[in-house]
């Protein structure tokens, strides 16, 4: 006999029993790494706003300490043929000191050349971009009009003067806090390590210290001396550019691709700029006044993909991409400068992470020996 249930059109509804989540506690290490994250993001807040902050005088300190890195094996070659630390280390400062000084007396004249034919460059380019500035004024125009904005001008109200007395005052402070730190670092950097050296507690945090400071001189000097010789070499291509093209103050141009070629990214493109600047002042037409802009943008593209990547690449291994976040937050945080120093700082903080990890590897591995020793035979 059949079941009477087999001739309902619908089974029995049956409420299914809902499933028991297993709740799963954090482990201690769990938590400790979360409380660990949180604690070095709130460090990394602080500290970056501490550094805006204190940016006229962090500023030069670290330029300072970063250039007394670039000075030291100069100082301790002095100091290996008798020179005592603090006299070898007030030479190579009036050393660079001079070498800054004999830049600027070069430079004035051709600087003060250009800073008279300022007014002719503007009408020059006022006339021969005439129809490129049309252009940009009636795409203006037309975003205020899509916007319903007008163009806003602004126009700052203080005192010229005043402004210009309370930026060189700065400058001058700042450029004295950063010859005095290079100073006092060069000549007091030995008896540093050696107190750091002594706060670390145990052999091998002794090890790894010293190592750190051996490596962050050798890298950071070793960086900047092959990006300075290529500089070099991009400032006389410069040089010789702005000669065949017939600008005035060959020389100047050359100084000014070697100085800004330091400033990655930003730096060729102003040079760029300024080279179809001066060009259009006695030439014909916009055609004809842009090849010495591009034949010095075809050079720095070589530069930048084929040299530097074989002769700094090889030695100092960086991610292009930490490269540019570095440059991008050290630009927003400390301008030119600070751009200037971001991959040396990118550097540093490269070392410091390799020694960490390679002394955490050397620890457990002495831990691990260490334990398989105390296990009975």
């Amino acid at each position: 006999m059949l079941s009477s249930s087999t001739w309902r059109p619908f089974p029995r509804y049956m409420a299914e029993p809902e499933p028991v989540e297993e709740i799963q506690e954090v482990t201690p290490y769990e938590h400790d790494l979360i409380l660990r994250y949180a604690i070095v993001g709130i460090f990394v807040i602080l500290a970056t706003a501490s550094l805006a902050l204190t940016k006229v005088i962090a500023m030069p300190v670290m330029a300072g300490v970063i250039f007394g890195l670039v000075l030291g094996p100069l100082v301790d070659w002095l100091v290996r043929y008798g020179v005592p630390q603090h006299a070898a280390s007030a030479l190579v400062v009036l050393l660079f000191i001079g070498l800054l000084l004999g830049a600027v007396a070069i430079l004035a004249v051709p600087v003060a050349g250009w800073s008279d034919q300022a007014p002719a460059m503007m009408t020059a380019l006022q006339t021969k971009l005439a129809g490129v500035f049309a252009f940009m004024d009636d795409f203006k125009r037309g975003i205020a009009s899509m916007t319903g904005k007008g163009a806003e001008l602004s126009v700052s109200q203080g005192n010229p003067l005043f402004d210009i007395a309370l930026t060189s005052s700065t400058a001058a402070g700042g450029m004295l806090i950063f010859v005095a730190t290079v100073y006092f670092w060069l000549a007091t950097r030995r008896h540093l390590k050696a107190r750091i050296l002594r706060l670390c507690l145990g052999r091998g945090a002794r090890r790894s210290a010293g190592s750190f400071f051996e490596e962050i001189e050798a890298r950071v000097a070793r960086y900047f001396a092959l990006v300075t010789v290529i500089n070099l070499g991009m400032g006389l291509l410069t040089m010789t550019i702005a000669w065949l093209a017939g600008l005035p103050f060959p020389v100047f141009w050359g100084a000014l691709g070697f100085l800004l070629n330091y400033l990655a990214f930003i730096g060729p493109v102003i040079v760029a700029v300024l080279l179809l600047a001066g060009a259009l002042l006695d030439a014909p037409s916009i055609l004809a006044a842009l090849w010495p802009a591009a034949a010095y943008y075809v050079l720095h593209l070589v530069e930048g993909n084929a040299v530097t990547p074989v002769f700094v690449g090889n030695r100092l291994t960086i991610s292009p991409f930490l490269v540019f976040i570095g440059f991008i937050f050290w630009l927003w945080l400390w301008g030119p400068i600070g751009a200037v120093l971001s991959t040396p700082i990118v550097i540093v903080a490269m070392v410091a992470q390799e020694e960490f990890a390679r002394y955490r590897r050397e620890k457990a591995e002495a831990e691990a020996a260490e334990t398989r020793e105390a296990k009975p035979a």
